[in-house]
């Protein structure tokens, strides 16, 4: 796959469960690569995976365009001993997430990066993000990025610095 905005690596209409392998060698438990990344009506839960238990995204980068969505999925009680449960990994892509719900997400050890992390813009619409464990709930690697979340019922705002609140 060309790692353009015309190619498409999209992950609809799926489950994902109970994929338990908890020690350093296991990395992801998915990733989206190249192209323009799309997941809608996803159930992501009770995974166990050492680093990232719920998705890895890595679209193509579009300045003025989302090259990573999620869409009308549920990442429920997965567990990362490291790292995250969502990751946008590309500097400078846009992403965003649509009314997902995030629900009783946990992750740990010295390396965790949160339930969300990236490294571009994420807008974050619509979702319920309640019950996950984390130091930070959201995480962005660095400026000049940030994390927005509107319309959306959080229980908890746990940042690193980065996070924009709208009518939440």
């Amino acid at each position: 796959m060309k790692n353009v905005e015309l190619s498409k690596n999209y992950l609809n209409y799926s489950s994902i469960s109970r994929c338990v392998k908890d020690d350093s060698s296991s990395w992801h438990l998915f990733c989206l690569y190249s192209g323009k990344c799309c997941c809608s009506s996803v159930n992501v839960s009770l995974n166990k995976i050492y680093r990232r238990s719920g998705i890895i995204c890595y679209p193509c980068v579009s300045s003025n365009s989302v090259t990573c969505s999620l869409s009308y999925s549920t990442f429920a009680d997965n567990h990362a001993n490291s790292h995250n449960c969502i990751c946008f990994w590309v500097v400078g892509a846009i992403y965003e997430t649509k009314s997902c719900n995030i629900l009783r997400n946990t992750q740990g050890g010295a390396y965790s990066q949160g339930t969300f992390h990236t490294r571009g813009n994420l807008n974050i619409d619509d979702s319920c993000i309640i019950g996950n464990t984390a130091d930070y709930i959201f995480t962005v690697s660095s400026s000049p990025y940030t994390i927005t979340i509107s319309n959306c019922t959080v229980d908890k705002t746990s940042n690193n610095g980065y996070l924009t609140i709208q009518n939440t």
